[in-house]
């Protein structure tokens, strides 16, 4: 069964770096990880301008770029939910989902903060741990320099 944990925090609170940091110590432990970054601001591209891929969706369409090393699916959305991205996509494929964001998701989740009283903005799920310089009083802390406690303590979750 697939694990899903968001990293939520304020803006600049170090969730990407911490992520990036995090993610190839879990590979090397052998698990298979995705990543849903929700860009909560509207349209984004992933594809310059004038390339063939952002033609075809300009002109309407919904486009899988595919080659030998990897793939992207640029779809329209009818809502952002992560329930339905991770039913239809990811679940079974992978051993660990992390999103970064969907803090009003309500799910498991790693709050990444600079300041600690900050904690209150994300209550709507279950908060596994904080990654924090400060401590922050009844949760379990990781520093952001502590990044192979973090991947162990996700890699644990997995295992559960």
């Amino acid at each position: 069964m697939t694990r899903l944990v968001s990293f939520v925090g304020t803006s600049d609170s170090g969730k990407t770096t911490i992520l990036t940091k995090v993610i190839p110590l879990l590979v090397q432990k052998g698990l298979r990880v995705a990543v849903v970054k929700h860009h909560a601001h509207g349209d984004f591209e992933i594809d310059k301008e004038g390339k063939d891929s952002w033609k075809l969706y300009r002109s309407g369409a919904d486009v899988i770029i595919s080659s030998p090393v990897k793939m992207a699916f640029i779809r329209r959305a009818k809502n952002d939910d992560l329930d339905f991205v991770f039913e239809r996509y990811l679940d079974g494929d992978y051993d660990i989902v992390i999103t970064e964001g969907f803090s009003r998701a309500g799910k498991d989740r790693i709050v990444v903060l600079n300041d600690p009283e900050k904690i209150d903005y994300f209550k709507h799920g279950r908060i596994l741990a904080v990654v924090c310089d400060e401590s922050v009083e009844g949760y379990r802390t990781f520093r952001r320099d502590e990044v192979e406690e973090i991947a162990e303590f996700l890699y644990k979750l997995v295992k559960e």
